[in-house]
Formats: C-alpha cells, structure tokens, sequence
C-alpha cells in the first residue's frame, strides 16, 4: 500500500485527525501555497493563517510530532496524501482505522501510575503502569503513528529528550476519550450522527465565501469543540475556561448524546421543560433503554437548573457545538459578550453538578 505509514495506516485516514491549522501548514510548506492565496480561500486575514502556521511550526519540537508533520509532508509531495477535508471527513469516526487504537491508547493511560513509552526507531508504543512491587506492567500497545496524532492533538505530553520519551496524559485527551466514548456509546443505542440545528436555525455548512446551506455538516474529525479551545492555556496567559467549567459542559454534552436528545426533538430549553413536566422523561425500571433515560433525565434537570438564558447559551455551545459570533448573532448578544455568558452558565453548571451524585461514569465505561 503506497500512500500508508509503517504500520498500514493511510495517510488520509491519519488527516482525519488533524486540525484545519496543519491542514493549511501542510499546503504552505509542501505545496509552495502562499498565506495571502490561503487566507483569500478561507475568507479570513493573512495574519490569522500566518499564526496557525506558526503554532504547527512550533510543535516540531516534539519528536512525534516532527515525525508525523515530515511523513506527512513526503505524501503531498508524492500526491499520496489529500489535504482536501471534503474528500475525508464524512466518513464516521468508528470507521475510521486510527480510532480503535486511540481509544485502546487513551483508557489505558486512565489508569493510575500510567505512562505512556515512545522509543526511537520502534513502530510501537507502549502504556505501561508500575505495580505495587515496582516492575512495570503493560496495559496496552498502538502504532506509533496514532501516537503521534495524539501528541499533535496536545492529549499526551510529556519528556521527549533522549532516545526514549515518556508522556503522561492531559486533560484535554480525558476530554477526547470521553467524546469518543459518549460517541461510541451513542452508536450503539442508535443515535443519528447528524443532530438537528439549535432553535430550528442553519448552520454554516461551508468555509470561506462560500454560501450558507440548509444542512448543518458535521465538525472534522478530532477537531477541539468550543468549550475545548476556551479551555486551552494560550502562552503564559490562563484559560478562559478552568478545567472544572470544562468537565461541566463534557458531562452535559455526553447525557445529550446518550440521552438521544437530539432525535427526540428535546433542542430547547423549552421543550426540555414540557418534557420533563410530562412522561417523556421517566424512567421504568429494567427497560432496556434505562440508560438513555437515565442520561435524558439528567440532561434536563440539569437545563432546568439554568433556567431558560442560561440553558439556551449551554446548549448551544456544549451540545450543539456552535461557534460564538453565530450564537451571539442569533441570539441578538452584543459581540464579544457570549463567551462572559457562556461562564457564567457554566458556573452554575458546574454547581449543580456539585450538588448531584457522580454515578454517571458507568454508563459509558
């Protein structure tokens, strides 16, 4: 298989995973394609894809991620690899080959005394944990492609000096593993991938000047959600959202998706309160979708406690997975001011959630 990596994964199947900002690294530096030609494409300023090629330069500090970036860069050159998104990103996540070993690679590092083992030159990596008597034990191995993606993605980091280097998980690939797994759990139950725009509203289905479409297209593979990227630490600065807010709006996406509250018609505050008012949300005891119902009532207790301002801006932000400038337009917000919103909900989220018992996490392990 010529346009595959070491361990027969292609390399299309592993730009799935990456974000739109190597995406456009790749295309600078392997295609010759300058940042003003970028910037007119995406409809955005020079400035902006100037930084995002800065910040994927930067990360080749890393040695995983310097092999990836270089393997990846051979394959546009050679024609092997495609940097066009529409061609590789609707395939489901379940499908996809780099998923089974992520997930695999990801809950074992969940275990305490986990650490994750790259040696140079070695196609595999290896979790390993310490036992009480001190000898190490092996939790679990994956190609070192897919960890290589993870350390781009930034869910493991870690010591990379030396011929071996050694990473420990992050809290942005706790939240990853469990996106993966209220995915996976919400395939099972049958969940529709395809969720129903917020407040009977079209998303943007395109990018740059493109036109807007009736039908709201899935966000990429692997890409950070909103929450996600208020979360990330920028330079010295702190994040907007500390890690605790974070764990809220990850809890209450994932008893959106197992609840299937999507499909069930329950995308506003609203509706979550007639539901919860009426029998749509009870639960009988032994009926093989206690699960669900389990989830969809939790969801809605914890809407209700945000009462209907708060409720819509958390929605729309942690289950939805709307951008910002399209809430606060939607919503007629002065700009700039839903993020500040946005905390505040998830304050209370994270309140409520503090008052309530976390006997959740079964559901989906």
């Amino acid at each position: 298989m010529q346009n595959a990596t070491p361990s027969g994964i292609e390399h299309n199947s592993v730009l799935r995973w990456l974000p739109d900002e190597v995406h456009l690294y790749l295309k600078h530096t392997e295609k010759g394609t300058s940042i003003r030609s970028l910037a007119r494409d995406m409809g955005v300023h020079a400035s902006t894809v100037m930084r995002q090629v800065r910040k994927t330069e930067a990360r080749r500090d890393d040695p995983l991620v310097d092999a990836l970036l270089t393997r990846l860069g051979a394959g546009v050159r050679d024609g092997q690899a495609d940097l066009d998104p529409a061609d590789h990103r609707q395939d489901d996540t379940m499908e996809d080959p780099v998923s089974p070993h992520m997930m695999r690679l990801l809950r074992a590092m969940m275990k305490d005394r986990a650490v994750m083992v790259v040696s140079q030159g070695v196609d595999t990596a290896v979790v390993l944990a310490a036992r009480d008597d001190g000898d190490p034990v092996t939790l679990a191995k994956g190609p070192t492609e897919v960890v290589e993606v993870m350390a781009l993605r930034g869910w493991i980091e870690g010591n990379t000096q030396g011929r071996i280097c050694r990473y420990h998980m992050t809290a942005e690939g706790r939240v990853a593993l469990n996106r993966m797994l209220a995915q996976a759990e919400s395939r099972a139950t049958g969940f529709a991938e395809a969720q129903t725009p917020f407040m009977g509203l079209a998303g943007d289905g395109t990018r740059g000047k493109a036109a807007r479409s009736t039908q709201r297209t899935r966000r990429p593979i692997g890409a950070d959600s909103p929450v996600r990227v208020l979360g990330r630490a920028k330079g010295a600065q702190k994040p907007y959202l500390s890690p605790d807010l974070v764990r809220a709006a990850e809890r209450l996406h994932r008893d959106f998706a197992l609840g299937q509250c999507a499909v069930s018609g329950l995308n506003s505050w609203d509706r979550v309160q007639a539901a919860g008012q009426g029998q749509g949300l009870a639960v009988r005891a032994g009926h093989p979708s206690d699960r669900k119902l389990d989830a969809r009532r939790r969801f809605s207790d914890a809407i209700t406690a945000l009462g209907p301002e708060l409720g819509q801006i958390a929605m729309a932000v942690c289950c939805h997975e709307r951008g910002m400038e399209r809430i606060e337009a939607d919503m007629a917000m002065p700009a700039r001011s839903g993020k500040y919103l946005l905390r505040v909900a998830l304050s209370y989220l994270a309140r409520h959630y503090d008052q309530v018992a976390g006997d959740d996490h079964d559901l989906i392990y």
